[in-house]
């Protein structure tokens, strides 16, 4: 049985991966206060697959397809923030579309279908033409150029995402609450929402071009070079001195640094689970076409992957709230929607519950599904 199961990220595997794509979940103290704080430090959480833990409650999204669901354990009252600079390693540019309880945080919109959108003369809810820099004049505020972010906007090592944005170069930190009436979802689209954050990559048509120095991945200041990703609560001044890097020529990306990062950090994830969202399936024994979760259903495409186990643990259900403001920017994609291809490459789905209900899930005990070691061989006669 475990009783003290440490779900610290840091000592284990801390990224999510499928299909060459990868998110990592931090869970760093909430912020309080009305300043404009820097960008909260690494406080990586352990992932789990949830098609390996049978007591995983039913309505957790199973992987299937294209789609690969984890869970992780969380704290009822701290932050979130969602890493995505692993993905700079791609060989083409890469755009998330974020959902976070079935709204896009970057437009507040539901989302519907996992889609890259951009907004350039008129307000795709009132469908009428913007003002000045995309202000609409019945919503009363400036819209994003895009409901995504992307490699080819974002600065290299400042790949993430903290917050439900708010105005140009201000997020609203995620707050994980049980407090129904906080949750930012659910004043939007109310039972439509989900508890559960989807990422979907869509990549550029095109490969990226190489890069010479491959090293050369963070921000030269008084002629001494600065590595990311360095993510980190400071004084919103841009104090380089106080910055405090270790880097290592062999390890050029170091997700464990402490080091400083500017105020105006960060770029957005592109996360995505969505509502009557199509997902094409290259398997052929797969049955793809359309799955719905919504919060009162959930249907899996085929049951495959989704065993289940009778006594089912029961987890409560938390809102993700915005809470204190934080410096950080969703850049505007200086490429036009037919740069990327139309469809995602991959999904991520992230269902989230308590530690303690993570711990009685993994008590419960897994299932294999590693598969046969030797894979088509394992019928057949090998070695000398």
């Amino acid at each position: 049985m475990r009783n003290n199961t440490n779900f610290d990220g840091s000592i284990g595997n801390y990224l999510m991966r499928n299909n060459g794509f990868t998110v990592g979940f931090n869970m760093p103290n909430a912020l309080s206060g009305d300043n404009t704080f820097a960008l909260p430090p690494y406080a990586k959480r352990m992932p789990y697959l949830v098609d390996k833990y049978p007591a995983c409650p039913k309505d957790w999204l199973r992987s299937e397809g294209i789609v690969k669901s984890f869970f992780v354990p969380v704290l009822e009252g701290k932050g979130m923030w969602l890493d995505f600079n692993e993905n700079e390693n791609h060989t083409h540019h890469i755009a998330i579309v974020i959902s976070v309880q079935g709204i896009n945080p970057i437009t507040g919109m539901p989302c519907k279908d996992a889609q890259l959108e951009q907004y350039i003369e008129k307000c795709p809810k009132h469908d009428i033409k913007f003002g000045p820099d995309r202000y609409c004049s019945k919503c009363d505020y400036k819209w994003p150029k895009q409901n995504y972010i992307s490699t080819t906007a974002t600065p290299r090592g400042m790949f993430w995402l903290d917050g439900f944005r708010t105005v140009e170069g201000i997020v609203r930190q995620y707050i994980l609450t049980a407090e129904k009436m906080k949750g930012v979802a659910s004043n939007i689209i109310g039972k439509d929402k989900v508890y559960a954050i989807g990422l979907s990559f869509f990549v550029s048509k095109e490969k990226k071009p190489k890069i010479d120095n491959e090293l050369n991945r963070g921000i030269t200041y008084n002629n001494q070079q600065f590595f990311y990703p360095i993510q980190t609560i400071m004084s919103p001044d841009l104090i380089m001195a106080d910055w405090d890097v270790d880097w290592n020529p062999s390890k050029p990306y170091n997700t464990n640094t402490s080091a400083g990062a500017p105020k105006t950090g960060g770029g957005v994830t592109t996360s995505y689970l969505c509502s009557n969202s199509t997902v094409n399936s290259g398997d052929p024994t797969i049955n793809s076409g359309t799955y719905t979760n919504t919060a009162k259903s959930i249907n899996i495409l085929s049951s495959g992957l989704a065993r289940q186990c009778k006594n089912t643990v029961q987890t409560k259900k938390l809102e993700v709230a915005a809470g204190s403001k934080i410096g950080q920017s969703v850049y505007d994609d200086p490429e036009k929607l037919d740069f990327w291809h139309d469809k995602p490459e991959s999904i991520i789905c992230i269902s989230y519950c308590s530690e303690k209900e993570a711990t009685e899930i993994l008590n419960k005990g897994e299932i294999n599904i590693e598969g046969h070691k030797e894979g088509f061989l394992k019928e057949i006669p090998v070695g000398n």
